[in-house]
């Protein structure tokens, strides 16, 4: 039987948080630099953790070494949880429950995480709307702070997890942004964009990834045109 390989982004494919994110960033630079740091001064779409924070610490002229990218990510870490529990603009997107309990029903399918976020990050956003329980392992931001590499950790361990060697043709990047579609070219995999975060249906085939739509349910519209054979 053949198999094939779903790699979800997080952030504006699976979720919204209301903002939980940035306020956390804003609450590390303020605890460990004492900094009130402007986030929408940075486009966060499809960027690591990694990435954001050090572009944070360059903007505001601190030193954005290694050291200094990991302090800002460890505070970060330890005021989203609250934030997450907290946030009212919190809400899993539309379709998105419908369509992990289908897949996750189905024996053709197996399904991870690629996204920039931080495991522990990424664990804490996904727990509230219960959706820990469908992604069993994936690629995160503290893996790499470059997107294809997070893509290509996630294969691996997805083929380590299901104990399958999937080709090239039969894994699917799925995100809502440009980031996550260069990410699964540059992965040499196929790309699934969805149009339920910042970027339009129109802006999205522009980047001409292999599938577009507009929400992840109903799951047989763009499984069955990525994958005719299942």
């Amino acid at each position: 039987m053949k198999r094939c390989l779903l790699l979800f982004d997080l952030d504006g494919t699976l979720l919204l948080t209301g903002g939980a994110g940035t306020r956390s960033f804003e609450r590390s630079f303020l605890k460990h630099y004492g900094v009130r740091v402007d986030t929408q001064r940075v486009r966060m779409d499809g960027k690591t953790d990694p990435a954001i924070a050090r572009e944070l610490l360059s903007l505001y002229g601190l030193p954005s070494d290694d050291p200094a990218v990991q302090k800002v990510l460890s505070g970060y870490v330890e005021a989203l949880d609250s934030e997450v529990a907290a946030s009212p603009g919190y809400h899993v997107l539309q379709g998105v429950e419908v369509a992990l309990k289908e897949l996750s029903q189905r024996s053709d399918v197996v399904i991870g995480l690629a996204t920039g976020n931080l495991e522990s990050g990424a664990r804490i956003k996904l727990e509230r709307g219960k959706l820990n329980q469908f992604f069993p392992f994936g690629g995160f931001g503290s893996d790499s702070e470059n997107r294809p590499e997070i893509v290509r950790i996630a294969v691996r361990r997805g083929k380590e997890y299901a104990k399958e060697d999937f080709g090239p043709g039969d894994i699917v990047v799925i995100g809502d942004t440009p980031r996550d579609i260069d990410a699964g070219k540059a992965a040499s995999v196929k790309v699934l964009a969805v149009a339920s975060g910042s970027f339009d249906l129109e802006a999205l085939r522009a980047c001409s990834p292999d599938a577009v739509v507009k929400s992840l349910s109903p799951v047989s519209e763009w499984l069955s045109s990525l994958f005719p054979e299942i």
